[in-house]
């Protein structure tokens, strides 16, 4: 069976999906996907405000659950972002349908499994086949592995993406991005300090020897703002809203600038246009998010990165059916996801997979 990844919470018995998104290895085949976002800043470092906050833009932050689609959700949040701020409704388009076609990208002859997706394919797959709706493409994590219907895309033909900008992990083109109004997807590896984040939103910087240590995990998120008063990005997760602060958590600009720990910094654009505007500019920044986490008893031993063996639940889900006589019939029942779990010892959470 596959072997999954979680950060687990033995407090809550809570666990979330990690290694959802691949590091990618080459920039996008389109030139129109390969722009770097230095090449578009127009702010410098005593032009930005002391702080950008997206969230009001935002649409309802959403829930993975145990699949890996976190690139996925990350890129769905920014598409829905620029929906918004383009036609001033919310709309909601399917996750599923973005994270099939990224995986679809990196090798149309290989099975499609749920294994994650790097940033880049993604984006690819948004540029040519851009997105559904939601209501079109459900996300049904028994479907995880189901290529989308026809009318999903057909309908998506009118949603695609017509830019990428890779950002460099670097805090002032970090900050100029968010100031100028554009959200970006990145992928963090994360340990499982993480999960501190659960109760505030409150992400800590990994210490050394955290970071020397083989158990991590690998996660997409969407950066929507910044707080200098705070040192910290505004990061919307995609773990659902009683995940951290309403499904938002806030991550040291240390820990987002360092290289080492950030990679697939990306934003993408449904028009040609280099400044949404400054509506979300704060020049006050009284909040230090920081001070969430200090009235909250928290133990290190209750986090734990583990991996588990299991079926997808596409692959579940059709076992059942089979069991009940339905042949090959596509599940829409929710599967069990049974699988032996393991505690990390001297292994390394993180898989070596790349995706080019």
């Amino acid at each position: 069976m596959p072997l999954r990844t979680y950060l687990y919470n033995r407090f809550s018995a809570q666990k979330f999906r990690l290694n959802g998104i691949m590091p990618s290895v080459s920039l996008p085949l389109k030139e129109n996907l390969q722009q770097f976002f230095s090449d578009h800043i127009l702010l410098n470092d005593d032009q930005l405000p002391p702080k950008v906050d997206l969230r009001p833009d935002m649409t309802p932050v959403e829930n993975q659950s145990k699949i890996g689609s976190c690139t996925a959700n990350s890129l769905a949040g920014a598409y829905e972002y620029l929906m918004k701020k383009a036609t001033s409704s919310y709309v909601d388009v399917s996750r599923l349908f973005i994270y099939y076609n990224g995986r679809f990208k990196k090798d149309p002859n290989a099975p499609i499994t749920d294994n994650g997706c790097s940033m880049t394919k993604a984006i690819e797959a948004l540029e040519e086949y851009g997105t559904c709706f939601e209501s079109v493409w459900q996300y049904n994590i028994t479907s995880v592995n189901v290529k989308p219907s026809d009318e999903a895309y057909e309908q998506a033909k009118d949603y695609q993406i017509k830019e990428a900008l890779k950002i460099n992990i670097n805090l002032s083109e970090m900050k100029a991005c968010l100031a100028q109004g554009f959200p970006f997807a990145f992928g963090l590896r994360l340990y499982k300090s993480f999960d501190k984040a659960a109760a505030t939103g409150v992400v800590p910087m990994p210490n050394e020897t955290e970071q020397g240590r083989t158990e991590h995990g690998r996660h997409a998120m969407l950066a929507v703002g910044y707080s200098d008063q705070s040192r910290a990005f505004i990061v919307r997760n995609s773990w659902g809203e009683n995940w951290g602060d309403k499904g938002y958590c806030y991550i040291p600009y240390d820990y987002l600038t360092n290289s080492d720990l950030c990679f697939d910094a990306w934003t993408i654009r449904q028009v040609e246009n280099d400044d949404l505007g400054h509506d979300y500019w704060d020049h006050d920044d009284p909040i230090d998010y920081q001070m969430k986490a200090l009235d909250v008893d928290d133990n290190d031993d209750d986090h734990e990165i583990q991996e588990v063996d299991e079926d997808d639940e596409s692959d579940e889900s059709e076992r059942e059916n089979r069991g009940r006589g339905h042949g090959r019939g596509r599940g829409r029942g929710r599967g069990r996801g049974r699988g032996r779990e393991r505690r990390h010892g001297g292994s390394s959470a993180s898989s070596s997979g790349s995706d080019d």
